[in-house]
């Protein structure tokens, strides 16, 4: 945790301008800058920079927020890891605010992070060595991986015999036992330590900063396992990590896709013939956490497949595994002869970019394969129905639900009573058949008070006291509303760029185009227009209160329960008093604005 002051001191010496120039290019634009977005494809410029508020916002792709949140989404950090980049371009120290068990647990992972470093590098020393890594480097060039490729990606060797790992660990008085720890050596007891990989090429794994946190090897004779991979440890988690992240990050930025692919030399196969945008899974099948993960730098993730039986079977499992996480994906089959390093060999980066390009969303796959697996009876149908409902009770976005649901009844033909039914009943409700509880108009005026909130702060004092403010937002804006109001107690003014660096990237962004909108109203109209919106939600909330407390009456009558009954009947007279005071305050306040 970061100390408040030191965030607000880093944000008033940042220039956000200067801050975005490091890594796009942006020209004067009015009060603004522009350029073009590096969040999405586009050619024509969106991306808007204020220099004043200390905010950005493209309006093509909804992205926005602080400084803080542009590094966050451009390099992938978490809040304080941006700060503190920002902070040192500037020269503040920043301190984090850390329990003593934290603190430790940090340093520790450090050193195991070192660990990891020296690891790579004894690996790739020894694979361009003079000793046994020349046998490595031989079967890389038969797999047609060039010098260039294999360093890019730190592609190492361990050797079959010699001191090994362990040795070269103790002769440079390292931790041994720390080693254990990263599972890069085993304990064999008695302080005596053994080499947990030989005689393999080595292929360190990174997070997307570029740490390294774990190792695949691949044997090269005949032995087995063919592939082994770091065991588990603090600092890696085989079911969210993939291979390839760090390079290919960029790539995926700039395509706005991912290619999810199986092995490690697909990826450095991939990357080799300028298809940057790829990973791999590390031996095992795809999980919901590595789909969330990339979920984080695309929407637009594209599985490859073998085009054998198993290949399809596993495309229609990885739709749920989607579903799960909550994105859609598509996906693309090889020949069955190939796997993506063979088969971009021999048909180059255009066949396969054809091939991507004619990936099907897994959606319609999944539909299709089980289809055929059940064939188009009564019966058959049932079945199919009931597979669906079980995936559809993954789905928690409502709209997501009723999406597939309408494109399962249009593609199997299957009454939509039959997959209508669960959702019913509670397992997930799509929004067909939800309660309307906000439409547009309760949208816009809730936007509408927040925008005057960030651009007129000294209006907040116009809003009813304390009493009056809980509940004049509906949930969906409750946060914004609360950091605004939070801010300007605290300041007596609102930062937009402030409140939002105390949001998500998401709410940070609808924080961002909200400052931004409506630059050129006037102070004068714009505490007219506060007042008709606070007069607005004042209303709304109490109709809603008076709807509640008729329904309560109501109850209470039925129960013959006279007490609760008369409590509730007082309770339902004084919101109906206030609001009949409220319409003559409005009233009263438009006769004087006449």
């Amino acid at each position: 945790m970061i100390p408040d002051e030191t965030i607000s001191r880093i944000r008033d010496r940042a220039s956000i301008v200067e801050v975005v120039s490091d890594y796009l290019t942006l020209k004067k634009a009015g009060r603004n800058y522009m350029g073009l977005c590096p969040f999405h494809s586009e050619k024509t410029p969106s991306f808007t920079v204020n220099e004043e508020k200390g905010i950005f916002r493209c309006f093509g792709c909804g992205a926005g927020g602080s400084v803080f949140h542009f590094l966050m989404q451009y390099d992938h950090l978490t809040f304080p890891e941006a700060v503190e980049r920002i902070g040192k371009r500037y020269g503040i120290e920043v301190e984090r605010l850390q329990s003593p068990g934290a603190k430790r647990s940090a340093e520790e992972k450090e050193t195991l992070y070192r660990l990891n470093e020296r690891a790579a590098a004894y690996f790739q020393e020894t694979l361009y060595g003079p000793g046994e890594g020349r046998h490595a480097l031989e079967y890389l060039r038969k797999r047609g991986v060039d010098e260039r490729t294999a360093r890019r990606f730190y592609v190492g060797y361990a050797p079959q015999s010699g001191p090994g790992l362990a040795g070269y660990f103790k002769k440079q008085g390292l931790s041994l036992k720390d080693a254990v720890r990263v599972g890069l050596v085993s304990d064999r007891g008695g302080e005596r330590y053994g080499e947990k990989f030989f005689g393999r090429v080595m292929f360190p794994i990174a997070d997307a900063g570029g740490k390294i946190v774990g190792f695949g090897g691949r044997v090269l004779d005949q032995g087995m396992p063919k592939y082994l991979n770091s065991s588990e440890t603090p600092l890696f988690r085989k079911h969210a990590t993939v291979y390839g992240l760090f390079q290919a990050k960029e790539s995926i930025r700039e395509k706005d896709r991912v290619i999810v692919v199986e092995g490690y030399l697909d990826v450095i196969a991939l990357a080799q013939f300028g298809i940057g945008d790829a990973v791999a899974t590390l031996g095992t099948a795809l999980t919901p956490d590595h789909v969330r993960m990339l979920g984080r730098y695309t929407k637009n993730i594209v599985a490859l497949f073998d085009g054998d039986n198993a290949g399809r079977k596993a495309a229609a499992r990885s739709f749920e595994i989607f579903v799960e996480a909550g994105l859609m994906g598509r996906g693309a089959f090889l020949p069955k002869e190939h796997d993506p390093d063979s088969f971009v060999r021999a048909y180059g980066k255009e066949g396969l970019e054809k091939l991507l390009g004619e990936a099907i969303p897994l959606a319609d796959y999944y539909f299709t394969w089980l289809e055929e697996g059940y064939g188009r009876s009564l019966e058959g149908k049932s079945r199919i129905a009931q597979e669906i409902n079980r995936v559809l009770a993954k789905v928690r976005n409502p709209f997501e639900a009723d999406l597939l649901v309408r494109r399962a009844v249009d593609q199997l033909n299957i009454r939509e009573a039959l997959l209508r039914a669960p959702l019913a009943q509670g397992e997930v409700r799509p929004a067909a058949s939800r309660p309307v509880e906000s439409g547009p108009a309760r949208d816009a005026a809730e936007r509408s008070l927040i925008g005057l909130m960030l651009r007129f702060p000294a209006m907040i004092e116009r809003i009813e006291p304390d009493a009056e403010i809980d509940g004049l937002v509906g949930p969906e804006w409750t946060d914004i509303f609360n950091a605004i109001v939070s801010e300007w107690k605290e300041r007596r003014d609102v930062d937009g760029a402030m409140v939002a660096a105390k949001l998500s990237p998401e709410r940070a962004a609808e924080v961002a185009a909200l400052t931004l909108e409506g630059e050129a109203v006037e102070e004068a109209e714009a505490a007219k227009m506060l007042g008709d919106v606070v007069a607005h939600l004042q209303r709304r909330r109490l109709r809603g209160l008076e709807r509640d407390l008729r329904r309560a009456i109501r109850i209470a009558e039925e129960k013959k329960d006279e007490k609760t009954k008369k409590e509730r009947m007082l309770e339902w007279q004084e919101v109906v008093r206030r609001e009949r005071q409220l319409m003559r305050q409005r009233s009263a306040s438009r006769n004087e604005t006449q």
